[in-house]
């Protein structure tokens, strides 16, 4: 075990859960930037496969342990996580690795920053997007490639809510943010009985701050591939070319991080309520509405931007535009920065 200390910060590093085999000496590595303030986690030299998770605590001896990282050693030999912590803030940090595969239809997003919102010159923009600010996801994660369909939703569920006879590959609609929420726990018991799910990591609706993240794979354009709506076509169902019915998933280009349907083809719920940003405006403050982002088959063009926060909803709300996709994440009391 190492002791570090960075002004009056105290950080211990551990390892546990590592099968030592033919591979070589998993460590992990702290380095301190003075200038911000902070230090970086490096996992070094883990197993060639599976999934490595990045632990915290304030107490060695607590059990208070949070999963704050994971990444899968197939993609990613080494990872780094930085963090800033508060000053006197006391911090241990660990490892865990398992041997398990998780299915293609996921894609690992590894943290970031990006600029949320939309500026105030945005065509079609709404007063709820701004002020632009700084985000921080401080954790990797993964997303469904695709929003779930009718079959997934009634293999796990039992049943169809959708607006359609029941078409396998169409994405399940009516469902409902607390529906949404039980098709997640239901995922999870299931990965957990079956051994395939990264221990601290639990399946869930995405936060905004995650979706928003991912819709945008690393651009700041009003679309994840640029600004001009000529274009939207071939990344999005709307109300110019889907026919007034949403379409399959996974038929137009996806983004440039690999996933579908982001713009279009239905709303997603996410988990928060809806509420203005910090320093900006919203057209409800109650708390008692339900994110949902992305638009929708029936929706015009401005609606589809990766900022646009339209049509917020009641969480029992069953709306024939709204569907989900899910995350892989650790659980939503662990995400806040």
């Amino acid at each position: 075990m190492h002791h570090y200390k960075f002004n009056l910060i105290s950080i211990i590093l551990s390892l546990f859960a590592f099968t030592f085999n033919i591979f070589g000496q998993p460590k992990i590595q702290i380095r301190t930037n003075t200038t911000s303030n902070s230090f970086s986690v490096k996992a070094i030299n883990p197993p060639k496969n599976g999934i490595v998770v990045i632990w915290r605590s304030n107490s060695y001896l607590d059990n208070t342990w949070e999963a704050i990282h994971s990444f899968p050693t197939s993609k990613h030999e080494t990872t780094e996580l930085n963090l800033k912590p508060k000053t006197d803030e006391r911090a241990f940090f660990k490892l865990s690795w398992q041997p398990i595969n998780l299915p293609d239809r996921l894609i690992w997003i590894a943290p970031g920053k990006f600029l949320m919102g939309s500026p105030m010159n945005q065509t079609g923009r709404f007063k709820d997007e701004g002020p632009v600010h700084s985000a921080f996801v401080p954790h990797g994660f993964w997303m469904e490639k695709f929003e779930i369909t009718q079959k997934r939703y009634q293999d796990t569920m039992g049943n169809n809510p959708s607006s359609t006879e029941f078409t396998p590959e169409l994405p399940v609609n009516r469902v409902t943010w607390h529906e949404a929420l039980q098709f997640c726990k239901k995922l999870t018991d299931s990965a957990r009985l079956s051994g395939k799910l990264p221990i601290g990591y639990i399946y869930r609706l995405p936060t905004e701050k995650e979706w928003e993240y991912v819709c945008r794979a690393g651009t700041n354009n009003a679309y994840s591939y640029g600004d001009s709506t000529d274009s939207l076509s071939e990344y999005g169902w709307w109300a110019k070319n889907s026919g007034n019915q949403p379409e399959p998933v996974g038929k137009l280009k996806p983004n440039p991080w690999g996933l579908y349907d982001m713009h279009g083809n239905l709303f997603e719920w996410c988990f928060d309520s809806y509420e203005s940003y910090p320093g900006g405006k919203a057209f409800s403050n109650t708390g008692n509405m339900k994110v949902l982002r992305g638009g929708a088959y029936y929706c015009p063009s401005n609606i589809l931007r990766s900022a646009c926060r339209a049509e917020s909803q009641e969480p029992d709300y069953r709306w024939i535009l709204a569907g989900f996709r899910v995350v892989l994440a650790p659980p939503i009391k662990q995400t806040k920065n």
